[in-house]
């Protein structure tokens, strides 16, 4: 079939297939959850065609967003038909999810091996280095599709709602067990996790918004420089 080399034609950004390394952060629950619960695939269905369906559907979305996604064009840029998505999918809907499932696992996946490989760092340097690694240009598409999604998600919550629920704590966890790593009693590593996330996302949709990264590379800085370690 056609759409058995959808992945390897139209795949090609180094984050979409992330391999983890061993010792990363662990996943957080809630989006382990929600991609168990977006990647449910009926019995009869080929699951290799379905996850090249799904890399270069993530492809295609990464370019033209969620807000305007119709079936016809869409089913046209990944060589199959409607009817093929939908028998592989099931709806529109349940496409947008796994679609928003899969990305989220894998910038979670991407996030641990970025750890497994920093771990070695003190809380300050972490951290700082986490921002870097979150605002490197490569990163773009990606925060964009998923700031898109929580916009749709938060006027949504019955369509959006397992999106919703998975990324209020898919940065929260990992950077809270990083940080208890390092010495931080389990109530100060949460509440600082929770105010550094809010940080980065604001700051990070700030690069979006403006592109000025030097002027919000300086803000966060001095975020980091203003905590107590």
């Amino acid at each position: 079939m056609r759409e058995a080399r959808l992945g390897r034609t139209l795949v090609k950004d180094a984050w979409m297939r992330p391999r983890v390394s061993r010792g990363a952060l662990r996943t957080s629950p809630e989006v382990v959850a929600f991609t168990r619960e977006a990647h449910g695939v009926p019995r009869h269905h080929d699951v290799r065609i379905r996850k090249e369906l799904l890399d270069a559907i993530l492809t295609y979305v990464l370019e033209v967003g969620l807000a305007d996604l119709s079936l016809r064009p869409l089913a046209k840029a990944v060589s199959a038909s409607p009817r093929t998505l939908l028998y592989h999918f099931g709806s529109k809907d349940a496409l947008v999810l796994a679609v928003l499932g899969e990305a989220s696992l894998r910038q979670a996946n991407l996030l641990g091996a970025w750890y497994a490989r920093s771990a070695e760092h003190d809380a300050p340097t972490l951290l700082l280095r986490a921002w870097q690694w979150l605002v490197a240009p490569r990163h773009e598409r990606l925060l964009r599709l998923l700031f898109e999604a929580y916009g749709l998600a938060l006027r949504d919550r019955k369509r959006y709602g397992p999106f919703l629920r998975a990324s209020s704590n898919d940065w929260v966890s990992p950077f809270t067990r990083a940080l208890e790593e390092r010495g931080f009693s389990s109530e100060r590593a949460t509440a600082l996790a929770t105010l550094l996330v809010a940080v980065m996302r604001g700051l990070l949709l700030d690069v979006l918004a403006t592109g000025e990264r030097a002027r919000v590379d300086r803000a966060f800085r001095s975020f980091i420089a203003a905590i107590e370690f």
